[in-house]
């Protein structure tokens, strides 16, 4: 199965991003490289927007990705150009924000031109996209936009009743204090579909990396799936293989175990 690889996708936070440095690690360059040295499609699946990606090490902006995955599915990239989008509904958008209003929750949304909070978030929740993403998004209030993803700070677990019945046929991931909300069913792979289908490939012949619980149909959909040993149980119950962590070079070890390098 492993000669049948024709593109490896990557997760980026805690798989080829190491927090602990805000950077990628010389074993990781060094097998970004050499897939693409040999003719391996190389992309990336994140949950991050497309804006989120600005703030990432000057390798990482300047590598030659294929294309990219972003904001969890709902958006893929051929270089400028769009292979697809599925926006959140709009009535649900609404209802979301009505929630956040209501428990005076921190929301922030992306859309195709940036990401946004909708209102001045708190500090608390500010302070945490920052630590991750070198970042903040700016201030701009819903104005019937297209959006692709959502993130709701910090649900209360006494309102999960309340949030679920909104979200109900929706695509969510809950990441502790913070839900991640998507249009439909969409997840990673759905991106990776569509770009697999514009280079005519089949999943099978796809490679995938991802250590969160948004990565779970990632890893389950391509032909060969693989769990950071720093990612959570669900990812790792889902995956083909589970590597080493990220900071013992696991992206290296698993490409080398699977003869893919």
């Amino acid at each position: 199965m492993t000669n049948e690889i024709k593109a490896v996708f990557f997760d980026v936070d805690a798989t080829m991003y190491y927090h602990n440095i805000h950077d990628i690690l010389p074993s990781t360059r060094a097998a970004l490289k050499a897939l693409h040295e040999r003719g391996i499609k190389v992309g990336v699946a994140t949950s991050r927007c497309r804006y989120e990606l600005n703030n990432t090490p000057s390798f990482f902006r300047s590598f030659p990705f294929a294309g990219i995955v972003s904001d969890g599915g709902a958006l893929a990239m051929e270089g400028n150009k769009i292979i697809s989008a599925h926006y959140i509904d709009k009535k649900i958008v609404e209802r979301v924000i009505a929630f956040a209003k209501k428990h005076q929750r921190t929301l922030r949304y992306s859309t195709i031109d940036g990401d946004y909070f909708f209102e001045k978030p708190l500090q608390k929740d500010k302070d945490i996209f920052f630590q991750l993403y070198l970042n903040t998004p700016v201030i701009k209030p819903y104005a019937n936009d297209d959006i692709l993803n959502l993130l709701l700070y910090a649900p209360n677990a006494q309102d999960t009743a309340e949030l679920m019945e909104i979200l109900n046929g929706i695509s969510w991931v809950n990441h502790g204090p913070v839900l991640e909300i998507n249009a439909g069913q969409i997840d990673k792979s759905d991106g990776i579909a569509a770009l697999a289908a514009h280079w005519g490939l089949r999943m099978d012949e796809i490679m995938s990396f991802g250590d969160g619980a948004n990565d779970v149909q990632l890893v389950k959909n391509c032909g060969i799936g693989v769990a950071m040993g720093n990612g959570c149980d669900e990812v790792k119950e889902a995956a083909d293989f589970v590597t080493k962590s990220i900071e013992d070079d696991g992206v290296e070890f698993a490409l080398r175990h699977f003869g893919v390098i």
